[in-house]
């Protein structure tokens, strides 16, 4: 009898938690999506304009040794995931593909030409700059030869189409016409 009991406060202690999660519903110590989040593809740009914000920030006061360390996270070198910056404020990691990190390279690059700077900053904006265009150019470049060998081989594959057409249009002419008598 006394081991029901137990099993039965056991039991009953685990429904009341089960109820509780239930009710309080189950949140992570992440960011939360709205509904609205989750349908609406990212802006083109934001990450971007987020990334120069907080690199001529990091600049203001780091040399690029420090500011680049403390804000670059991972540098995969994919086209989804070129390389991550860290959110100084929540420390969460923002991917770049290569369309934002093109971006973002760019307007450093016109930052760090903009005379508002002193030359410190603008040296370490210049850093970041010739840094990710550097990971740029390489996915840019074998982008590039990545084209001209499926054109290459679109335009190989053409040709070799139009021979075989030409060598069965021979056949057929050749199977047209009238064979000559075998004389005897």
């Amino acid at each position: 009898m006394r081991q029901t009991r137990g099993l039965n406060r056991s039991w009953s202690s685990s429904s009341a938690t089960l109820a509780l999660l239930l009710l309080a519903g189950c949140h992570s110590a992440g960011k939360h999506f709205h509904r609205a989040e989750l349908n609406h593809p990212p802006v083109p740009g934001k990450a971007a304009a987020l990334g120069r914000d907080e690199i001529v920030s990091e600049c203001a006061h780091e040399p690029y040794s420090n500011a680049s360390s403390g804000l670059i996270v991972s540098e995969p070198g994919l086209h989804e995931d070129v390389f991550a910056l860290r959110d100084r404020d929540s420390l969460v990691p923002t991917a770049y593909n290569l369309s934002e990190a093109l971006r973002l390279k760019a307007l450093l690059d016109t930052e760090a030409a903009s005379t508002a700077y002193p030359a410190h900053q603008a040296d370490c904006i210049r850093q970041f700059a010739d840094h990710f265009g550097t990971l740029t150019n390489t996915i840019v470049q074998a982008d590039k030869v990545q084209h001209e060998i499926n054109l290459t081989v679109f335009k190989q594959a053409g040709k070799e189409s139009e021979e075989e057409q030409e060598h069965i249009d021979e056949t057929q002419h050749e199977l047209e016409q009238p064979s000559a008598p075998i004389s005897h």
